[in-house]
């Protein structure tokens, strides 16, 4: 934008003070002028002073009409932007989940997280361990009541995306959403077996060729297909509300209506320039 306006106050310059010289017009201060002009018209004020002739005066409509879709648009963004109203998510630690009595939380029967509050000594993960409900048999059986705001449950990001891509199969909503904050930064999966087991080397083996040829990635993206619509955040997922982001190629219109104008106004003055060339040269 700001390159926008120096480049306008800088044409009108030009083309201003050469319509000066042709057609034997003062004007003082050209460029504080035409710079302090373009600046007024992108905020909306008025000014007294605008070009004489015909070549400033098209320059001076280009502008006009580019600045208003411009700033039309702004403030149709900013205004959309200020009205959208902030989403606000509850529960998005285990902080929040602790300190909050609406939702009793469940942990999966059987999970290594059992173990892990119960044995930490961390004061919020003891009180996950004292507060927490009866366990659940499965997070995925529990999709439905963790959707209907029944209980919160501490499951593992595979199950649960699992959850939200099956929910979202079927009805084409999010209900379900993960915290931020993970309880644990990563988890190791494996198969275990007996100590110097036959199966050991040829599991290994397998397990690194689905690795290195991608396949456990694909049946992964298989299964959870429809998750990544629901894993946005949503204070940042707007595109149900219609509100979409603004880049450059929104506005190619108005730099091409700018450019054209500024092009055509180049044009007016050559010829002004061309046609009183021969009066001066006779005189």
């Amino acid at each position: 934008m700001l390159a926008s306006l120096l480049s306008v106050g800088m044409a009108m310059t030009c083309v201003v003070r050469a319509e000066d010289n042709i057609f034997g017009i003062l004007t003082n201060n050209i460029l504080p002028k035409s710079l302090m002009w373009v600046i007024q018209t992108l905020s909306q004020e008025s000014s007294e002073w605008l070009p004489k002739k015909d070549g400033g005066r098209l320059i001076v409509t280009t502008w006009l009409l580019a600045s208003l879709v411009f700033m039309t648009s702004y403030g149709g963004i900013l205004t959309a932007m200020l009205t959208v109203p902030r989403v606000t998510i509850p529960i998005d630690s285990l902080a929040d989940l602790v300190t909050q009595t609406d939702l009793t939380w469940h942990n999966e029967a059987g999970s290594s997280l059992l173990t892990y509050f119960r044995e930490s000594a961390d004061e919020l993960h003891q009180k996950v361990h004292r507060g927490q409900g009866p366990n659940i048999k499965a997070c995925l059986n529990e999709r439905q009541n963790i959707a209907d705001g029944k209980l919160a449950a501490i499951c593992d990001d595979t199950t649960m995306m699992k959850a939200m891509a099956d929910d979202f199969s079927e009805t084409g909503e999010c209900h379900l959403y993960i915290t931020r904050e993970k309880v644990l930064s990563h988890a190791i999966m494996a198969l275990a077996f007996t100590k110097h087991s036959l199966y050991l080397a040829k599991t290994n083996q397998l397990v690194q060729v689905v690795l290195e040829a991608g396949l456990w990635n694909k049946w992964l993206g298989d299964q959870l297909a429809n998750s990544s619509r629901c894993l946005r955040h949503p204070q940042l997922d707007r595109r149900q509300r219609g509100l979409q982001p603004i880049d450059m190629d929104s506005f190619i219109g108005p730099l091409l209506l700018l450019l054209l104008g500024s092009g055509i106004g180049l044009m007016v003055f050559l010829c002004e320039h061309m046609i009183h060339l021969p009066q001066r040269n006779t005189a």
